[in-house]
């Protein structure tokens, strides 16, 4: 039976993808795309952060039931804020050790959710072996010891002891080394200046020794994210970055006898986690929010929430979570945001429903799970309000169709839902982005975290697969499909 070779490519968009080919500047993309299926228009989940996305990748279920709200979010047990390493100047506020454990230790033992089985789990209960190399969402039923170099060691100022949970093969960069015959041998993208092997170069270096070992799991999920950091600064050279994520494809092909080789071997499948927006040049594209909540008493980065906080302020780039952490905020919270209209949407929840707000509008909606209008996932929902807030329409047979919010009623669900807290969603309109305190900001660069569809649709290629990933397609279900491929599951699901 093949393998299955499941690249993740950071803020990988259709439109650079498809240019990127027909500029003949992606030889590999090629490749499979005149052998495979190319999908253009995946959805992912909402918010559009690398965390969510990537615990959903692995699980298959939205965050209301993998439990991971964002890269950034408030933790009502710790009274603090969870960063999974998102913004040097954030993680010198909130804590480096703090963050560091959020993200090496947290993230997988602690926040994803045990009630949802991630897809390493599954395929090593039925007796298979998977691999993750470089992806933050890596549960499993293996212990792997996590060694900090020594320069990380004494800036976090600790010694992780425990150890995290992985596949039988995996990859942390440099900080967990994967259970191969022989190591990686040293080069510059396992240095500090390359974020400890947290890169592209290093990832297809571990990739290609797992396969030369003779070790190569059935299943092997690898992150490449070098894409993403080129474009929040760079957008304009999004072609030329993408050929950067090309060659390194080319130089694993380049391992085999012939690329039909490694196609005759291995399904490959190519998603990325997310697109990205840019935003305009000038100060006026920052929302400032901490400007705009001015009247409230907003949690310090760093603190923990005592009786006069308000707010909590959790900026997920072109989204945030706004926490209401004092009784009767919630509406004056709302009322405070609902009038810029550089805010795109305003969402919280009341019982089971979900109330959603068109910034600088009157505009309003509500929906809730269960009802007589179906979409094209097949989710029935009730809908009642203006329509027009999240595009939605209309579709033959009285259902519903997505417009510039793909997927917008479970993405959105999923969201609000993924805590039992209060909370409220704001999202930024095209060309805009939260400011918070020491946020990171990308004036006249490329931002993501919204529900919009140009943060939202993702390109998906398979190759070497027995069967055609279902149309419409989400993130979601590329577990279930990879899973149906190794004949571990009936129907994708």
């Amino acid at each position: 039976m093949k393998k299955v070779l499941l690249f993740l490519i950071d803020s990988m968009m259709p439109d650079v993808l498809e240019q990127s080919v027909a500029e003949e500047k992606a030889r590999a993309f090629r490749f499979f795309m005149e052998r495979g299926q190319y999908i253009n228009d995946c959805v992912t989940v909402f918010p559009t952060m690398t965390a969510s996305i990537d615990c959903s990748l692995i699980t298959g279920v939205y965050p209301d039931e993998h439990k991971v709200p964002g890269l950034i979010w408030y933790d009502p047990v710790e009274k603090k804020i969870i960063n999974y390493l998102n913004g040097a100047l954030p993680v010198l506020q909130t804590g480096i050790e703090h963050c560091a454990r959020n993200v090496l230790f947290d993230l997988n033992e602690r926040h994803l959710s045990k009630d949802v089985k991630t897809i390493h789990e599954e395929i090593e209960e039925r007796g298979r072996t998977s691999g993750s190399i470089n992806v933050i969402a890596h549960r499993g039923h293996k212990e792997h010891r996590v060694e900090l170099p020594f320069l990380l060691d004494a800036v976090m100022g600790f010694r992780m002891s425990e150890k995290v949970s992985g596949p039988t093969i995996f990859s942390l960069g440099t900080l967990v080394k994967p259970a191969i015959f022989r190591p990686v041998t040293w080069n510059w993208s396992q240095s500090p200046l390359a974020s400890y092997g947290l890169n592209d170069p290093y990832a297809i270096d571990v990739l290609i020794e797992v396969v030369k070992s003779g070790k190569q799991p059935d299943f092997t999920l690898i992150y490449l994210p070098d894409n993403d950091h080129k474009l929040h600064k760079t957008p304009h050279l999004a072609v030329e970055h993408l050929s950067q994520v090309d060659a390194q494809i080319v130089r694993f092909l380049r391992t085999f006898d012939s690329w039909e080789q490694a196609l005759e071997q291995n399904i490959f499948l190519f998603i990325s986690d997310h697109g990205q927006t840019v935003i305009g040049p000038g100060p006026e594209h920052n929302i400032p929010l901490e400007e705009l909540l001015s009247g409230f008493t907003i949690l310090k980065l760093g603190d923990t929430v005592q009786e006069d906080v308000e707010v909590v302020i959790c900026n997920n780039e072109r989204m945030s979570y706004l926490y209401p952490v004092a009784d009767g905020v919630l509406p004056k919270l709302v009322k405070a945001v609902e009038g810029d209209e550089r805010i795109d949407l305003i969402a919280w929840k009341e019982a089971e429903w979900v109330r959603v707000k068109q910034g600088g509008t009157e505009r309003t909606l509500s929906f809730r799970k269960g009802g007589d209008r179906r979409d094209c996932y097949r989710n029935e929902w009730t809908i009642k309000g203006d329509w027009r807030v999240l595009d939605l329409k209309e579709s033959e047979g009285g259902g519903v169709d997505y417009g510039d919010y793909p997927d917008a009623l479970s993405r959105l669900y999923g969201a609000l839902f993924s805590q039992a807290i209060q909370v409220v969603v704001v999202t930024a309109a095209p060309g805009f982005e939260f400011l918070s305190a020491c946020s990171p900001t990308h004036l006249g660069g490329g931002s993501h975290g919204s529900l919009h569809k140009r943060d939202s649709l993702v390109p998906l290629l398979i190759a070497g697969a027995s069967r055609p990933m279902p149309y419409p397609a989400r993130i979601v279900d590329v577990k279930g499909f990879i899973l149906q491929e190794l004949a571990l599951h009936a129907t994708v699901v």
